[in-house]
């Protein structure tokens, strides 16, 4: 089924993560495995989520008021910014902060539901049964489970437009050779 699908270099980078963190199942995906094993402390508050470093120590605060989903989404948000960016956002231009946002943003979308353990799982072939196993199977929102799917059948049906395009390509290109050695023999 996912023949086609072409993972991001993020998303890579996000897969050695979670195996060098012996992170290799579903049920690890979640808020203490996954900063116990990556060494971040977690505290819960009310406030919105953010991130801290100071002096190597790495500290995520979420928002207590939230549900266990969002909770999860957070802190992958947050963790992103620790693993992957630096300095303070509230000093830093728009541009280079709404960058720093996106990658955090599809950081979540791969790292609460990796491909490498997505492809291992039979899901439904209705997209809302689909969307609702991945949701319980990962402990994510109905709303991340649908955005997922969405993006894996785009990126799918964008390779395989890209491969006819390059059967296309290659065909002109043989009948061109094909013309013209066919008129410089005449």
């Amino acid at each position: 089924m996912y023949r086609h699908y072409r993972t991001t270099p993020l998303e890579q980078w996000i897969e050695q993560l979670w195996l060098k963190s012996g992170i290799v199942s579903p049920s690890q995906l979640n808020i203490d495995d996954v900063a116990g094993r990556l060494d971040v402390w977690v505290h819960f508050m009310q406030d919105t989520s953010r991130a801290l470093e100071y002096m190597g120590l790495r500290s995520i605060l979420i928002d207590k008021r939230q549900g266990r989903e969002s909770q999860w989404e957070d802190f992958l948000h947050e963790l992103c910014h620790i693993l992957r960016h630096a300095g303070n956002q509230t000093t830093m231009p728009r541009l280079f902060c709404e960058g720093q946002e996106a990658e955090a943003n599809r950081f979540v979308l791969y790292a609460s539901t990796p491909f490498f353990m997505l492809r291992e799982l039979k899901l439904p072939d209705r997209m809302d049964e689909a969307s609702e196993f991945i949701a319980s199977h990962f402990g994510v929102t109905h709303e991340l489970a649908s955005k997922r799917l969405e993006q894996i059948q785009r990126r799918m049906f964008a390779s395989v437009l890209w491969e006819e395009a390059l059967k296309q390509e290659a065909q002109r290109l043989l009948l061109q050779v094909e013309f013209h050695n066919k008129n410089a023999v005449l």
